[in-house]
């Protein structure tokens, strides 16, 4: 097997894992059939669980089938890459079995480090090939490999010539600085420590820096690195309270903590969603030389989600697989907080929008004025249709961002105005969007939602189409902006305008049954009732709400009314 190909090769397994097929001729010259392979059943039912993006289960089948077809050299390495990716122990035992494939001789080399044999290891990321991915890694395994042995500068010999070598090359500085750290080299570590460039910011790459600068007194630097990574990442300022607990803790003290270092960077380094398979394998290396590294149980949900990729329609499955790469981590783990968001989040995406707000809720309570823990709990409660749920949520993360409110809580307004419209209080939602309109005066969203909800009241329609005038400018291509901009025409009776503009937003929008429903009643009023009848059966057949639907029935029951 080619070492990092995924080997699919289902029909001819099947046909090596099937039982003869001949029928054979029975006592009374009938045909007979084998009874049904254990093999093949389980093959398939393995694949099937691969191609719903569950190796788990997978894995359950493949060792199913090899159980009926022992030594079956196709399932026990396609049994071996589930197993992997899985981080199933099952990998373990069919390592062995697949000479020449890398993959396996990674973890036999990690398992070897992990028995503490770091002589076999090195030996066997050594003899590992160097192509242009393990090209990247390989030195910094022997690298930690050598320190596992002992020897330091052994190490760092390893990884100097590589201190030059193309865009990887700061991830070796910061290797051999953590190498020499964790060696208490401290002269070695501050030369190395110096020289790693810290102008992206990214979460690990922090915490390294921030621990090393607070063991050495440096506490202000320690902090500017927190403080940085929070700027450029502010989805992380929940993690700085319990990154700053625990700042002046080593964060690698050990060989096999580098090793899954190595394994973690690698994987950060995939990032096309055609490369998942090798950054989960890769990630489930990392965890299991070191369980409690969360970054890497952060980035594994990740890819297990699909929320790296913008083209994934996560299933069930694969949101619960990610939630179960977080679930070891504990309350009192520095990354507790971050990583809770991320379980709040596929909570929601799994419909269970309860459970995710009463975990948004501990995290408040450690936080009470986190406006964007506030603000995400709103959304939650919004997008589960809890809108009376939501609004305290809002009005507590409105009151967080201070007053006078900054350009950025314009979205905290709208969504609690959408909130406050929905439990039909609009003597409260106006003035929120017209807060939000003032601190976001080109949002197209909040100008349509005003200019449309006043056309839809029949007020202010001079401003109302003034509104959506401007939020057609900034959006031109939105089929709900000129959907509005269509129906205020038609309120004010501009029929011809409104033909135009919403037979362009149906274009735009063909299976939306609100704008095809504006089209009818535009065709209607100019007196083309034929038309109007179809569009308002075509909006019927795209799945109205209960109230829309309602309407759309009561006109056609009303203008065409059945011939007796």
């Amino acid at each position: 097997m080619d070492k990092f190909s995924l080997v699919r090769r289902r029909f001819a397994v099947a046909a090596c894992v099937m039982l003869s097929a001949c029928a054979a001729a029975g006592p009374s010259g009938a045909a007979s059939y084998p009874p049904p392979n254990a093999a093949y059943g389980a093959y398939l039912a393995a694949h099937y669980a691969a191609a719903r993006n569950d190796p788990a289960a997978a894995v359950k089948y493949f060792t199913r089938g090899l159980a009926a077809a022992p030594g079956n050299p196709a399932m026990i390495g396609e049994g071996f890459l589930a197993s992997v990716q899985a981080g199933a122990p099952q990998a373990l035992a069919l390592a062995p079995q697949l000479p020449g494939n890398t993959l396996a001789a990674l973890l036999l080399g990690n398992q070897a480090a992990m028995a503490g044999d770091y002589a076999q290891a090195a030996a066997v990321y050594g003899a590992l090939p160097q192509d242009d991915l393990l090209g990247l890694i390989k030195p910094v395994l022997l690298a930690w490999s050598r320190f596992g042995q002992g020897n330091t500068q052994a190490a760092l010999k390893v990884l100097q010539p590589y201190f030059s070598a193309g865009a990887f090359a700061p991830v070796y500085v910061l290797n051999a600085a953590m190498i020499a750290d964790a060696g208490h080299d401290i002269s070695d570590a501050a030369q190395y420590y110096n020289a790693v460039s810290n102008e992206q910011p990214n979460l690990r790459l922090a915490q390294i820096l921030a621990s090393w600068q607070a063991r050495q007194g440096a506490q202000a630097l320690a902090q500017q690195e927190l403080d940085s990574l929070a700027q450029a990442h502010p989805d992380l300022q929940i993690a700085l309270p319990g990154l700053q607990a625990q700042i002046a803790q080593p964060v690698v003290a050990t060989a096999s903590q580098g090793l899954a270092e190595a394994y973690l960077t690698l994987a950060g380094s995939l990032n096309q969603s055609s490369s998942a398979f090798l950054q989960q394998v890769f990630l489930r290396f990392a965890l299991q030389l070191r369980p409690d590294l969360t970054a890497a149980r952060l980035l594994l949900a990740n890819t297990l989600s699909g929320a790296d990729n913008p083209a994934a329609t996560p299933s069930p499955v694969m949101l619960q697989n990610a939630l179960d790469a977080l679930a070891p981590v504990t309350p009192h783990d520095p990354l507790f907080a971050p990583v809770a968001m991320q379980e709040a989040n596929l909570l929601a995406s799994l419909g269970r929008s309860a459970d995710a707000v009463t975990l948004l809720d501990k995290l408040i309570a450690i936080s009470p004025q986190d406006p964007g823990l506030l603000a995400t709990a709103g959304d939650t409660l919004r997008a589960a249709n809890e809108m009376e749920a939501a609004i305290p949520y809002y009005s507590k993360a409105i009151a967080a961002m201070g007053d006078p409110p900054p350009p950025a809580a314009w979205s905290l307004f709208f969504d609690r105005g959408i909130c406050e419209d929905t439990v039909k209080d609009w003597a409260a939602a106006e003035p929120d969007m017209l807060q939000a309109l003032a601190l976001g005066p080109n949002q197209p969203y909040v100008l349509n939602y005003i200019g449309y909800t006043w056309a839809m009241k029949g007020e202010k329609l001079d401003e109302a189409q003034a509104m959506l005038e401007r939020a057609m400018a900034l959006d031109p291509n939105d089929g709900a902006v000129i959907d509005s901009l269509g129906y205020v025409n038609m309120k004010r009776g501009n029929i011809q305008t409104a033909l135009s503009l919403l037979t362009q937003a149906v274009q735009l929008s063909p299976d939306d049954a609100e704008v095809n429903g504006h089209l009818g009643d535009a065709f209607w009023q100019a007196g083309e009732k034929l038309q109007a009848a179809y569009q308002w059966q075509r909006a019927l057949s795209l799945g109205p709400d209960a109230k829309l639907e309602a309407e759309l029935k009561a006109k056609i029951q009303q203008n065409f009314p059945p011939v007796s």
